[in-house]
């Protein structure tokens, strides 16, 4: 028995990792992408499809949620002024763990995604239907409001993807001064020294940087960085008193070579009632790159009126933003969306996955998991040698490292004033890490065929899909 594989299964989950029923709502997202013509014939309908599995040891999951995204041609017949909904009919993951003969622990496991579903065309017609009485006589007629089905189409759709288990490592470096509320130029002899003393470095020695003034991430466009040296071009300079920071981030592989890492930026501003954004709401002199899809991003920060957000406050998908708190951000907040993507030198992407600590200062300087805002979250502090690196947030001011200690369970203050009573503490965790290469074609029936003979032969005798609860 020792030959055997481990018992890997696949499952879908949401985007925090917990296993859910596809058939719950919202769980897999169809987008009807944009069409051509009008006419009342067939369509070569583009429907997009998504969202997350995750791989599991027996009952424990050790990978990040995955994210998938299929694009499916369907041809159906649609009216003028047609709507399409999607009813899903069973939903299938099978996970194969790839050499694991001759590695055991296994590093890389080919994930098989399969479902069908069902699309309806569908427009809203108005009917006279006869209203009756106890004895089954008509007294008038009542307008109904209704769906005419126009169309409805079976179609099957899959992916295949590579997960990879990988070895990354970050390395952090953070430059923190003050405004003198003059200058607009900072630079190495600047620095507060009791905080680090590295220096501004150049930008190609790391992976990426951000720069905080005032606890606020500040766009790109509006400061200039090189070795040394760092000058706002902005017409204002910081205001006096102001924390300028700057986060240094290094990824590195296990061969200790430099990732490749892109840092982008959707800039908007709330109009204090919306709590959808789309490409259209980005400011366009700091960046037209819109909204990108979960599946070309290793992680998301979201920052509003520079509080770094809570995962369960938000959803992104390709173009669009949605928090989910009851309020919408006040008028004038800036809503910037940070999108971290790693890639190794063959172009491949690693997802990371970012949880936060949330609690409220107490007055105090020790904070443990009881102190923890659950609506938030429920992961508590984490052990610092299980994630790639930590951020510790103070009423939206990101911390120096010397402030402050890390343990599981426990987050020590080491400053020498506590924080305000009622200040959001927030501590960020980056873990994770795996290799995502994904296959977006749709999945055909002889190659279903071939990943099913592919358990049923004798080479992973410890194997047996996995059907998510729900399917048929």
């Amino acid at each position: 028995m020792s030959n055997l594989c481990p018992f890997i299964t696949c499952r879908l989950t949401d985007r925090y990792g917990t296993v859910v029923s596809p058939y719950d709502p919202g769980v897999i997202l169809y987008t009807v992408l944009p069409l051509s013509g009008n006419k009342v014939k067939q369509k070569n309908l583009s429907v997009a499809i998504e969202g997350y599995v995750s791989v599991y040891l027996d009952e424990k999951r050790i990978s990040v949620p995955i994210p998938f995204y299929i694009v499916q041609s369907v041809q159906v017949s649609a009216p003028k002024r047609s709507f399409f909904t999607f009813q899903l009919q069973s939903f299938h993951c099978w996970a194969l763990p790839c050499g694991c003969r001759e590695n055991p622990g296994f590093e890389r496991v080919k994930l098989l995604i399969r479902m069908e579903t069902v699309v309806f065309a569908k427009k809203d017609c108005s009917l006279l239907v006869p209203r009756i009485d106890s004895r089954l006589r008509e007294i008038d007629r009542v307008c109904i409001c209704a769906n005419r089905i126009f169309d409805s189409v079976r179609f099957c759709s899959g992916c295949c993807i590579c997960y990879k288990n990988v070895e990354l490592r970050a390395e952090l470096s953070q430059y923190n001064a003050v405004s003198d509320g003059v200058r607009r130029t900072y630079r190495d002899c600047d620095e507060l020294k009791k905080y680090g003393g590295e220096g501004i470095l150049s930008p190609e020695e790391v992976s990426y940087y951000d720069v905080f003034v005032n606890g606020v991430l500040q766009p790109k466009p509006t400061y200039l960085l090189k070795r040394g040296e760092l000058t706002f071009k902005t017409q204002d300079v910081p205001a006096k008193g102001a924390p300028v920071i700057i986060l240094f981030t290094t990824w590195r592989n296990v061969d200790c070579q430099i990732m490749e890492v892109s840092d982008w930026q959707y800039n908007a501003v709330s109009d204090g009632v919306k709590k959808k954004y789309t490409d259209e709401d980005e400011i366009k002199e700091y960046g037209a790159q819109g909204i990108p899809s979960p599946c070309e991003v290793s992680y998301f920060n979201l920052f509003i009126n520079g509080v770094l957000q809570p995962k369960v406050n938000y959803r992104v998908r390709k173009g669009l933003l949605e928090l989910t708190t009851s309020d919408a951000p006040s008028k004038g907040a800036p809503v910037i969306l940070e999108s971290i993507a790693i890639r190794d030198s063959e172009g491949r992407l690693f997802h990371a996955e970012a949880f936060h600590y949330n609690a409220y200062s107490c007055g105090g300087k020790i904070y443990t998991n009881r102190d923890e805002i659950r609506m938030y979250g429920e992961n508590g502090i984490p052990n610092p040698n299980s994630v790639f690196y930590q951020n510790l947030f103070i009423n939206a001011v990101l911390q120096p490292h010397v402030n402050y200690i890390v343990q599981q369970g426990c987050l020590l203050l080491e400053t020498r004033d506590c924080p305000t009573v009622a200040a959001p503490i927030t501590l960020q965790s980056v873990g994770g890490g795996c290799e995502l290469p994904h296959c977006e074609t749709q999945m055909s029936d002889a190659a279903l065929a071939q990943w099913k003979r592919e358990y049923s032969c004798g080479e992973n005798p410890g194997l047996s899909p996995d059907i998510v609860p729900g399917g048929d």
